[in-house]
């Protein structure tokens, strides 16, 4: 098994792998990364911090990349118990590129009350109107939190270093608060040596990033540099070893 959970060959013979993919949209992901565990990293006494400066009943959450679903409505679930005190009306839309997995999400929505998904490409212009629209509909400005659950890499390696920090800066001008939880390296390696391994080419842009070694790091800087968002809390790794960055809007004082 490898690191997305694919199986390359099996009694001996080499098959397609899974896991050689080029926007990181894996059909079967939760099965080798459980949501539960993501879960399981989040603080529970952060989400409220930018409410005491804007006060409102109506809570969005966005959670980019979704793929099928399965964290969003977990998300949905940890929300509303970490606020249950005060109760608020928490909504949350799940964006993703791929039209099967959004399909999917949508067939097993358990909260289409309170939980949306739309297939977007998130650095798209129409992206960007959808999501401004969404929000005009609970008379908000920006998202209370946006996820980013390993998307990351697949936006650096597809964009470059341009595209990162476009990424992100388009993230945080939508968000009091980012949850990013960035790729190692050595996943870079891995997602390009499968697609190599598959005859599918390489990632074009792979050997031009300078942001390398250290994703993390990187991804902190320009949260700060570009974005400037302030670092809330780093979490401990998970079970294969991802730390979430949690970083929030800078109140204007």
């Amino acid at each position: 098994m490898n690191d997305s959970g694919a199986v390359e060959k099996s009694d001996g013979e080499e098959k397609m792998d899974p896991g050689a993919i080029r926007h990181g949209n894996f059909m079967n992901y939760y099965q080798f990364h459980p949501a539960e565990e993501r879960v399981r990293q989040l603080p529970r006494g952060v989400w409220q911090r930018q409410r005491v400066a804007h006060p409102a009943r109506k809570y969005a959450g966005l959670d980019v990349g979704c793929n099928a679903g399965d964290l969003t409505y977990i998300l949905q679930d940890f929300l509303e118990e970490a606020m249950s005190q005060d109760q608020p009306e928490i909504s949350l839309i799940g964006v993703d590129l791929d039209p099967i997995l959004i399909e999917k999400a949508r067939e097993r929505n358990p909260r289409p009350d309170r939980v949306t998904f739309e297939c977007l490409d998130f650095l798209s212009e129409d992206c960007g109107e959808m999501l401004r629209w969404y929000l005009t509909q609970l008379n908000k400005t920006r998202f209370d939190v946006v996820f980013c659950f390993s998307i990351t890499m697949w936006i650096h390696l597809n964009h470059g270093d341009d595209g990162l920090e476009e990424f992100l800066r388009k993230v945080c001008e939508l968000a009091e608060m980012i949850i990013v939880e960035p790729q190692p390296w050595r996943c870079y390696k891995n997602a390009s040596r499968r697609l190599r391994r598959a005859k599918l080419g390489d990632f074009p842009l792979l050997k031009e990033l300078k942001y390398t070694r250290n994703p993390m790091k990187h991804i902190e800087d320009i949260l700060r540099r570009l974005c400037d968002f302030q670092r809330v809390t780093v979490t401990a790794g998970n079970e294969w070893g991802r730390m979430l960055l949690i970083y929030e809007r800078k109140q204007e004082s």
